[in-house]
């Protein structure tokens, strides 16, 4: 009984947050609840919704499966980290997927919240935010391996412990108005998969940590025509490069000579001078310590990274529909006396 109420009022807060919409709501969930519009699978909750339907995958820590995308969807998961960050949700459970592909059918999708490994987009107005990904492929269909033109892509805000994002315009085939934005890449690279650079256009990366905290790997950026702003590449060796084909940089911190100091850049600059680093969760360890040199030195006068910009990363991927985070129940004769306590999570 417990379990269901408790899933109940977290459906409930993303009901609140969507009211007035004509979206039907679809829960998604493997831990035995049951009922109408109750799937234990990502994709039979897909095969059942309509375009602008809303699917919410409760707090498991089981898989969800993968999925292949062909409807315009909202994909709303429980956040990730959270055991290592208390108080932000009521359960600590994630909302595992395996793979997911946007494909024909799914522009205008968004999906946010989630534990997800490979994903590809051949889509256009695709949001990705607030995630924990692996390689993320902009214009690669990871099912068919087939190239597709997209645009107006927006990835942002998300975790990434491996692989990275990945470009992947092809001999035809573009890829173009696409925004990186307060990303970690912790061991991760932001590339173009496909060596067809010249067939990419309108590329923002912005405000995004590239390399681990210790900055002994050679984690990097290799793109075309793209504007490179507020960005921390922590990769420190003194032979490291950074191929500046077509590209326009400014106001980047790198951990070896990869900017230079044209253009408000910074280099050799070392990340233990720039990260809290130490025991704070996995991602919290990328905000900025105090005296940081990426503290107020970005463009405008803004922070340098991930926890700067205009939407700054967001611990644990908490979605930004109002979430429960402490529920207490006590009985007092024939009374069930309930003390529920949310917050806003823009």
């Amino acid at each position: 009984m417990k379990s269901l109420f408790t899933t109940f009022l977290l459906v409930l807060a993303v009901a609140t947050a969507l009211t007035g919409q004509a979206q039907t709501i679809r829960r998604v969930n493997n831990t035995g609840i049951t009922g109408t519009s109750i799937y234990t699978t990502l994709q039979a909750a897909h095969d059942a919704a309509s375009n602008g339907d809303i699917i919410y995958l409760e707090p498991s820590g089981i898989s969800y499966g993968s999925l292949n995308s062909t409807k315009r969807l909202t994909i709303i998961g429980n956040g990730y980290f959270l055991a290592q960050n208390p108080g932000l949700q009521l359960t600590a459970a994630e909302s595992l997927v395996g793979t997911v592909q946007f494909g024909v059918g799914s522009t205008g999708s968004r999906i946010t919240g989630c534990d997800i490994s490979t994903m590809g987009i051949t889509a256009s107005d695709v949001v990705v935010e607030r995630n924990k990904l692996t390689t993320t492929y902009i214009g690669y269909n990871i099912t068919t391996g087939a190239t597709v033109s997209v645009s107006n892509v927006l990835v942002r805000q998300n975790y990434f412990e491996s692989g990275g994002i990945s470009f992947y315009p092809g001999s035809s085939t573009t890829v173009s108005n696409i925004s990186i934005s307060s990303n970690i890449l912790a061991f991760a690279s932001i590339n173009t998969a496909s060596g067809q650079y010249s067939n990419m256009n309108n590329i923002i990366i912005a405000n995004n940590v590239i390399g681990d905290l210790t900055g002994n790997n050679g984690y990097t950026i290799d793109v075309d025509n793209a504007v490179i702003k507020n960005n921390i590449l922590t990769y420190t060796s003194a032979t490291a490069t950074f191929n500046k084909r077509n590209n326009v940089t400014s106001y980047n911190i790198s951990g070896g000579p990869q900017f230079g100091t044209a253009n408000n850049n910074q280099q050799n600059v070392s990340p233990s001078a720039i990260f809290v680093g130490g025991t704070a969760s996995t991602d919290g360890a990328f905000q900025l310590k105090a005296g940081s040199p990426a503290t107020g030195t970005g463009e405008s006068g803004g922070n340098i990274g991930a926890y700067g910009g205009a939407v700054p990363y967001r611990v644990a991927g908490i979605p930004n529909v109002p979430a429960i985070y402490e529920f207490n129940q006590s009985v007092s004769g024939n009374t069930l006396n309930a003390t529920i306590s949310t917050r806003s999570n823009n």
